[in-house]
């Protein structure tokens, strides 16, 4: 075993050559532009797709999606994004709040994935719609006509 590992030990010296994580930090070596073994599993991947370089990377150090701008700490990470992207246009079919505003989606009227999580559980408690909303943008408690600026905010004051 020990034979076997000095056969191939590079003394923890290799990095991706795209995105520089060490071999530790990833899945394994997989091929690249610059021969085998010179990408981890995901850049590797992202090259086989026709890719010719990493993803870019923001201020922060973090891979950017490219439709929809979020930032992800590591490759794996943004391809398991990518997959589900809405390239920032999903919204919620009653109140209308982007997916960044909520805390996920639920399933409406309208099928799977169509509320945030807030309309969501009103439409399985028997709702029909969303609260009303005051002249203020605020939604409205059926009970105390008190507003609140997320339906969220209201649920909580419901409990």
């Amino acid at each position: 075993a020990l034979g076997g590992h000095k056969r191939f030990c590079d003394r923890g010296t290799w990095r991706c050559g795209w995105c520089a994580c060490k071999f530790g930090e990833c899945s394994g070596k997989g091929p690249g532009p610059d021969g085998p073994k010179t990408l981890c599993s995901a850049c590797s991947s992202r090259f086989r797709n026709g890719h010719t370089g990493p993803p870019a990377v923001n201020e922060e150090g973090k891979f950017v999606c490219s439709h929809c701008s979020r930032g992800f700490h590591t490759i794996g990470a943004l391809g398991g994004h990518k997959r589900f992207c809405d390239r920032g246009t999903w919204r919620c079919g009653w109140c209308a709040c982007k997916f960044g505003e909520c805390s996920g989606k639920g399933p409406g009227p309208d099928g799977p994935k169509t509320l945030c999580s807030a309309c969501s559980s009103r439409f399985r408690n028997g709702h029909t719609g969303p609260p009303a909303v005051n002249e203020e943008g605020k939604f409205v408690c059926s009970h105390c006509s008190r507003g609140f600026h997320t339906i969220g905010a209201l649920g909580g004051h419901k409990r």
